[in-house]
């Protein structure tokens, strides 16, 4: 598992059958689990000497399948991994195995001899059946090429830039596949680094936009899906700020959702550098978040529906209050450490001074959003982290997000008992340490590199109890039931807490109905062994991929994919009109047992005319056992008219708000809040001639006006001078 690189967390909810007891497979390989062919089958990397590996959770099924192939990284495609290797006779060039050392071998030596194409495992991206990555070559430079995992059909899909000029450095290219289309940045002559796209057939890479024309370059990153469109940022034009954008793939559904974002210059002149213009998302209740320094706040929360730039559609949130500088891009990172629960999401907030919080939000106002719970200051600058729980699988990489028993852990540190585990329901009342591990003010839990694994019969994780070193633990929500699993480096013949005596373990997998992790076991310092915790561990019947609400004509269409089921019965479509009272309204047969991704899709008919202004939709996911889970809910608004407007007459107002409506009948409720969120007016209003000056004296400032019609909301920030 990635740890503390919040975005890939390796996780699956497991049910624990049986006692759980900690066996060792492999002695200092250090080896470490980086994909699954299967249920049953892992691939691993020794740290060593970068040899591949193959695991079924057992000793006996856990051996080197070359001692000649070396391995820098792959992805999983129809069960067999294909990856950057090496050997010296052929160079780096692109391999694959599907787990025998018979299958294991290169795919097409793309430049024959010792020489190598330099393929980087770091651009390796999947999209209908293929893998894709760059190659270089000396008559091409480096491009992009696929494979399907046969040498006749591994070939470059374009020479971008003829001849042997590159169209970008390896490892540069932020190849991203969208599910239908690639998008990487390549770098021209004529364009400088822009923004091309590939729907990854042979021939096919163009400019899909040239977002700062001329030779400046915008250096689309940061690329990231979100409601059939994909977000991402550049720098602007200028060359000193910074922007966000989004693609539909199409040049005219390429457009500018943010501009004026400040970077973020570290070190101390004329030592200092410019970190990129790296931009966070998270998504929540159809809407993308980010934290930025937009030049008016250095921590401003922002949020986007992924339309376009204006207010209705992109708006300011609320403020953090981190002051400029390492610590509110630090913030800003956090974001990524955001759970999402039922109305709201949770995330750190942090400026390593004096503020180490949690915070929720609403996501759709400045009052929503909000300190949720402070800690003390510490001199380990310890942090909260949540520990999201996320769902993913190897082949598709997407993501779930369940609680485990109707809580999340995270870490968080306090006076009187150091850095512990916490957990939490979403509400402060339901916020509690789960015990003192290491007792007094002594650390249980470390935050430089988190570790743990959730299951349905409880967290597995790394903590210390002083006396041990760090080992591997497992709680049930309770202090009872917070107990080491084994002292799997038990030197206690060092002092505690000098790192000899930690097993350090690092959980990764379920293979073979087995969680396994990476540890040592102290015969030798400078590596690690690879253990299982023993037991029967199953998933959950589904894995969920998506889960969507569309209007058609007067019915409501939903459609879902999995990406895996076990033993699943059924799908409950269950609907609601105020998100508390719920009702079933279908129920969809599944697959059973399926390796492969299935779509769903059921009709709620007529439900434009059932007299609801909106609404919420989940599914009650039922496996053969009579075991069920439950997917995130979604909604549909069935009123409201988007071509209703309100407009500030002038902005900056100067004496009164004045107000010009735009399409608007009935009553409209108007709020003015000023940006801390306190409200500072609020009333329904009657429109009567399309004119409207708002009774309200404000001081010198920012506010937020919003308006709200038939649960349509037009938001609107403006100065007050």
């Amino acid at each position: 598992m990635k740890k503390l690189v919040l975005v890939v967390l390796t996780v699956y909810l497991l049910a624990l059958t049986s006692k759980a007891q900690v066996t060792q497979i492999n002695n200092n390989a250090s080896l470490h689990p980086v994909g699954l062919l299967n249920n049953n089958l892992a691939i691993a990397i020794s740290g060593v000497d970068q040899t591949l590996w193959v695991t079924d959770a057992t000793a006996g099924g856990t051996f080197q399948l070359s001692t000649t192939i070396f391995d820098s990284g792959g992805v999983v495609l129809n069960g067999k991994y294909i990856f950057a290797g090496s050997t010296a006779a052929e160079g780096s060039e692109i391999f694959i195995t599907d787990g025998t050392i018979a299958g294991t071998q290169i795919i097409k030596d793309i430049v024959p001899g010792a020489t190598g194409s330099t393929s980087a495992s770091d651009e390796m991206t999947l999209l209908n059946g293929y893998v894709y990555f760059i190659a270089t070559t000396a008559a091409e430079g480096s491009e992009l090429w696929r494979t399907d995992g046969t040498a006749g059909n591994t070939n470059m899909v374009a020479d971008i830039i003829p001849g042997p000029t590159s169209s970008n450095d390896p490892g540069k290219y932020n190849l991203t596949s969208t599910g239908t289309y690639l998008l990487f940045d390549v770098k021209t002559v004529a364009e400088g680094n822009e923004l091309w796209r590939s729907d990854g057939t042979i021939g096919n890479a163009v400019l899909l936009k040239d977002i700062v024309t001329g030779l400046a370059s915008s250096n689309p990153t940061s690329f990231f899906p979100f409601s059939n469109n994909i977000l991402f940022s550049v720098t602007a034009a200028d060359g000193i700020h910074g922007e966000i954008w989004r693609t539909d793939g199409t040049a005219a559904g390429t457009v500018l959702l943010k501009d004026n974002l400040n970077g973020v210059t570290i070190g101390t002149p004329p030592f200092t550098y410019q970190l990129p213009f790296l931009v966070f998302f998270h998504a929540f209740n159809g809407r993308a978040y980010f934290v930025i320094d937009d030049g008016v706040y250095a921590s401003g929360i922002w949020s986007t529906d992924g339309i376009d730039g204006t207010a209705a559609h992109t708006s300011f949130l609320a403020d953090e209050g981190i002051a400029a500088g390492a610590y509110s891009y630090a913030s800003a990172a956090l974001l990524n450490d955001a759970f999402n629960l039922p109305g709201k999401f949770i995330f750190p907030v942090i400026d390593g001074i004096s503020r180490f919080e949690l915070w929720e939000s609403d996501g759709s106002t400045a009052a929503g959003t909000k300190l949720f719970m402070s800690f003390p200051p510490n001199a380990n600058n310890n942090f909260p982290l949540i520990y999201v729980n996320i769902g993913f699988n190897s082949s598709t990489r997407i993501f779930t997000y369940p609680l485990y028993n109707g809580y999340f852990f995270f870490t968080a540190n306090s006076n009187a008992e150091g850095n512990e585990l916490w957990k939490s329901d979403g509400t402060v009342a339901g916020t509690s340490r789960v015990t003192d591990i290491n007792p007094g003010l002594g650390d249980g839990v470390g935050k430089n590199d988190p570790s743990y694994f959730y299951t349905t019969a409880g967290l597995y994780f790394a903590a210390n109890n002083g006396t041990q070193g760090i080992e591997l633990w497992k709680t049930d929500g309770t202090a009872a039931g917070t107990t080491i699993v084994k002292d799997i480096n038990p030197n206690a013949s060092v002092t505690a807490g000098d790192g000899k005596s930690d097993s350090d373990p690092g959980l990764d997998f379920i293979v073979n109905s087995r969680i396994m992790f990476m540890a040592t076991d102290g015969d030798d310092a400078n590596k690690t062994d690879l253990f299982v915790v023993d037991g029967i561990f199953n998933p959950l019947p589904v894995q969920l991929l998506d889960f969507t609400v569309v209007p058609s004509n007067n019915d409501a269409l939903l459609h879902w994919s999995t990406s895996q089921e076990i033993n699943s019965k059924s799908f409950t479509i269950q609907s609601s009109a105020d998100d508390k009272n719920w009702q079933s309204i279908g129920t969809v047969n599944a697959a059973g047992n399926s390796a492969v991704k299935n779509n769903y899709s059921f009709k709620d008919i007529g439900v434009a005319n059932s007299g609801k202004t909106i609404v919420y939709y989940k599914l009650i996911i039922t496996d053969i056992d009579g075991k069920t889970a439950q997917s995130n809910i979604i909604y549909l608004k069935l009123k409201g008219d988007k071509n209703w407007n309100v407009r500030l007459l002038s902005n900056p107002v100067r004496e009164n708000v004045k107000l010009l409506f735009e399409g608007v009948s009935g009553n409209v409720d108007f709020s003015i809040t000023d940006m801390a969120g306190h409200l500072l007016y609020k009333n329904k209003i009657q429109n009567q001639n399309g004119l409207l000056t708002i009774p309200v004296n404000l001081s010198a400032g920012m506010y937020i006006l919003t308006a709200n019609l038939n649960k349509d909301k037009k938001v609107i920030k403006f100065i007050k001078k």
